[in-house]
């Protein structure tokens, strides 16, 4: 029987945390011989109503959205030497999230970061760990908000 590759998902969004869940991921897929997706998901709740201009707006965020990711791809390649899979979506991102694992069949982790706010962890920790953790298709590791890139590198080590 093949084994299946193990293929860590993480959202690339405008937080400060993003880059903990990415460096996590990547480290883990190096670890297991696996692969990392980096997923960026254009909300286009704000095109709407903008007669005229929505394809352009759509453009240049995917154009903006792909210049991200290619930084953050830049960063794993020269960390661990992976080359991540680069994916934008449109529309409301939990509901991209999810729609894309469900497509790739090849998710085994989504890995997200939680904001260093204690009140608030961050707008998909909140989503994914609520009502929508009981029917989530794949497993979903948090990386704390305060853990250090010491720690990850500690966490992930052989």
């Amino acid at each position: 029987m093949k084994k299946k590759i193990r293929k860590f998902l993480v959202v690339v969004d405008d937080t400060s945390e993003c880059h903990r869940a990415i460096s996590y991921a990547s480290r883990r897929a190096v670890q297991t011989n696996g692969k990392i997706t980096l997923l960026r998901v254009v909300n286009t709740s704000d095109f709407k109503n903008v007669y005229g201009v929505e394809g352009i707006m759509k453009q240049e965020a995917e154009e903006n959205a792909r210049e991200i990711l290619k930084k953050y791809s830049e960063d794993v390649n020269t960390d661990t030497g992976l080359v991540p899979e680069l994916v934008v979506r449109f529309g409301e991102p939990t509901i991209e999230i999810i729609d894309f694992i469900n497509e790739d069949g090849s998710i085994s982790l989504l890995v997200l970061a939680a904001a260093t706010d204690s009140i608030n962890p961050g707008p998909l920790v909140t989503q994914f760990i609520g009502s929508k953790a009981s029917v989530f298709p794949v497993p979903i590791t948090i990386i704390p908000g305060q853990i250090s890139k010491d720690a990850i590198m500690e966490l992930t080590a052989n």
